[in-house]
């Protein structure tokens, strides 16, 4: 059965996630091309491992995480759901995949962003990999940037480890790092973490250099 390094040697969907950041390079402050893609990819499979579930279930994960931003390609506006739309060309043509992990997938690249319908392991496991990618390397060089985008250049990287059905996400940052101005701006994300660790059957902690 064909995987995930099938989409991901897919030269179509490669070129997509190569100019993503440059199509809208004005109104996104945050990379959501390969770069990102990949980090997604990396943190999904984790965390799916690391709760036991099976390789097929892995494969799917990672081909989710691989597909979920594509659609800001053609922006921001709606991008989850412009995504499913990209998405489903790749899984439909040819078919490569059973119509009940097509779902699995779409339906974890629609919810990606709001954490509506958490229905899956997928689903969970994407919406905290998505939503943790907060370092500095994924700003883009932007003049045009937030105080907000700006404290995230402070943020060396984030890291996961799971244990024992408890989530822990920890910001490694320099001094100059605002904590509070990243938990006044982040409320979505919190909520996520909470829903998205609830469905898995896990606690999560969010630590700030260890703290």
């Amino acid at each position: 059965m064909l995987t995930y390094k099938l989409y991901r040697n897919d030269k179509d969907i490669n070129k997509i996630l190569d100019n993503i950041n440059t199509v809208y390079k004005d109104t996104l402050c945050c990379c959501h091309g390969k770069d990102h893609a990949l980090f997604v990819v990396d943190k999904v499979e984790y965390i799916l491992k690391s709760l036991s579930c099976d390789e097929r279930t892995i494969e799917l994960g990672k081909i989710a995480a691989l597909l979920h931003d594509i659609g800001n390609i053609g922006g921001r506006w709606e991008h989850a759901r412009k995504s499913v739309g990209l998405a489903s060309v790749f899984l439909d043509n040819p078919p490569h995949i059973l119509p009940e992990e097509r779902e699995l997938i779409l339906q974890a690249i629609e919810d990606h962003s709001k954490a509506e319908n958490i229905s899956s392991a997928i689903s969970a496991a994407l919406l905290i990999a998505d939503k943790m990618h907060i370092s500095k390397q994924r700003i883009l060089p932007l003049e045009l940037m937030d105080s907000w985008h700006k404290n995230l250049l402070e943020v060396e990287e984030v890291k996961i480890k799971i244990s024992n059905k408890n989530i822990t996400i920890n910001c490694v940052t320099t001094e100059s790092f605002s904590k509070q101005l990243l938990l006044d701006e982040y409320p979505k994300a919190l909520t996520i973490f909470d829903k998205a660790a609830a469905y898995l059957g896990c606690s999560y902690q969010l630590l700030f250099n260890g703290t």
